[in-house]
């Protein structure tokens, strides 16, 4: 047995409008049990092998994806008869090369769709170069996102998850004209390992009967950077005046409080020293992680504990004293912003979980692990004709790998009911539970 300390990298995107959106940044400390035998290359790290076909093509890319793929034990693909149905196909595209001198990137893609659509990582981006593409193609590249296809076809799905955060943030601004709101501050931070600027939104919501709910929103999952290097600044001032009010509040003056992942594109892992840490008073087991260790489609290494601590800084014991946690989630809560509110359902008695069935992607992501693990990302576009990027291990919550299902929430409220698609909604919920709660 050996410990061992895994930093994650974020995930690509999900959504067509925010291509560069993060899904996950974790860092985990795992118990891995690594077999001694003589270690087998994983053939992702082969991926500079030249293949000079559309079939060697299509066996290369299905032989690593047969090896390296982590959620072969709860994937209802038939991956053994997808080959004996494609490899004809990919024949006969040589075949038509071999006649033409071109074949189209939609007839291409048309097959790896078939191959790789249906498939269960939700952080999954397939992306392969048409070695022949016919003139006039707009470019030689396909991109297949099996979590987007599969979210897209829901009924409650609102496409773009830069227009939610664009609504969400109109919202908030006008939200002391619709809420009594005692306390209120906002803030940006650019955080550099997302590359992108993260919103954070605090306000302390005043009920009729005058208890208070504080509130905070974020549009990504990245209070760690925040907290750990922005002392003084509004967004660490959103932050701090949240825990603050919620672990110095008196009981008879704090109805609950309010965790906002909706429209967030997940982040840091170590979010969760403040979401779960600032609420439990011993270190407790929140979830585990496995990884593939060989080649065997089902040769996982074994099931590696993550342990929460409680924080330091922040501390009350909201089981105890019975405050409502509630956590408001939407079809764009992607990777650790939904992670957040499985885990927090999960070790707190008093949380309730408010919206729409989240994304999906919970498989944690590390690139250029092969070292450590048989699978994961592999390759790359320009360089070797193509990039797969697949989760790295795999995630047990609550005793459910929850790949692909996402968070289905305790009481529903879908922004397409609402003629506006507001997320009024869905607020007025989560105020009213803790109401009457």
């Amino acid at each position: 047995m050996k410990h061992e300390k895994h930093t994650f990298v974020p995930a690509l995107p999900c959504t067509p409008l925010h291509s560069l959106a993060l899904l996950l940044l974790l860092s985990l400390l795992a118990i891995s049990c690594r077999k001694e035998a003589d270690y087998i290359p994983y053939p992702g790290e082969n991926s500079k092998l030249a293949y000079s076909n559309y079939t060697e093509q299509f066996q290369y890319l299905w032989k690593v994806m047969s090896t390296g793929y982590v959620f072969w034990d709860v994937d209802t693909v038939d991956w053994d008869a997808a080959y004996d149905r494609y490899l004809p196909r990919f024949e006969a595209l040589d075949s038509k090369y071999q006649d033409s001198g071109y074949v189209r990137t939609a007839e291409l893609e048309e097959l790896y769709l078939g191959l790789v659509g249906k498939m269960r990582d939700h952080h999954m981006l397939f992306r392969v170069k048409n070695l022949h593409p016919a003139p006039g193609d707009i470019t030689p590249y396909l991109t297949i996102r099996p979590g987007l296809l599969e979210v897209e076809d829901r009924n409650y799905y609102i496409e773009g998850r830069g227009d939610a955060q664009t609504a969400l943030k109109a919202f908030l601004a006008g939200i002391t004209s619709q809420y009594t709101v005692a306390d209120t501050c906002s803030g940006t931070a650019y955080i550099p390992e997302f590359g992108t600027t993260v919103y954070y939104h605090y306000c302390l919501f005043t009920l009729a009967d005058g208890r208070q709910v504080p509130y905070l929103w974020t549009t990504n999952a990245a209070l760690t950077p925040v907290m750990r290097d922005m002392a003084g600044t509004p967004s660490y001032n959103a932050i701090d005046r949240w825990l603050t009010a919620i672990c110095t509040t008196p009981r008879n003056q704090l109805a609950g409080f309010i965790l906002d992942t909706r429209s967030n594109g997940g982040g840091y892992q170590d979010d969760l020293d403040y979401l779960i840490g600032s609420f439990i008073n011993q270190r407790i087991e929140i979830f585990a992680t496995r990884y593939k260790e060989g080649p065997g489609r089902l040769e996982y290494s074994a099931w590696c504990p993550y342990y929460q601590n409680p924080n330091p800084n922040y501390h009350r014991d909201i089981t105890a004293e019975n405050i409502p946690y509630v956590v408001l989630v939407d079809v764009n809560s992607v990777s650790m912003a939904e992670i957040e509110p499985m885990v927090i359902r999960d070790v707190f008695p008093t949380a309730h979980i408010i919206g729409e069935r989240t994304y999906g992607g919970t498989g944690p992501l590390q690139n250029d692990a092969v070292d450590l693990n048989y699978g994961g990302p592999f390759g790359n576009s320009s360089a070797y004709n193509h990039y797969v990027y697949t989760s790295t291990f795999e995630a047990l919550m609550g005793g459910k790998v929850r790949e692909g299902e996402g968070l289905v929430p305790d009481e529903q409220v879908l922004r397409k009911d609402d003629p506006a698609h507001s997320f009024k909604p869905q607020l007025d919920a989560a105020l009213n539970y803790i109401k009457n709660h």
